[in-house]
């Protein structure tokens, strides 16, 4: 009987934890979301970007 209770406790606390990661990552996203609405980028931030960093291959040999 104990081990039909630790099973049922283990799925409990597995449900629970995946709920939490769940909300977690949509409140990540929202947060992202907002911020990229209230800080829209600038034109001179492209202009002022070196076109290797954007790129990520770095700078030629």
């Amino acid at each position: 009987m104990p081990a039909i209770f630790e099973l049922l406790y283990r799925e409990y606390c597995r449900a629970r934890l995946a709920e939490m990661r769940k909300q977690l990552l949509i409140a990540a996203e929202r947060s992202e979301a907002l911020e990229a609405l209230c800080h829209p980028a600038a034109q001179s931030d492209d202009e002022t970007t070196d076109a290797y960093s954007k790129s990520g291959h770095g700078l030629p040999n």
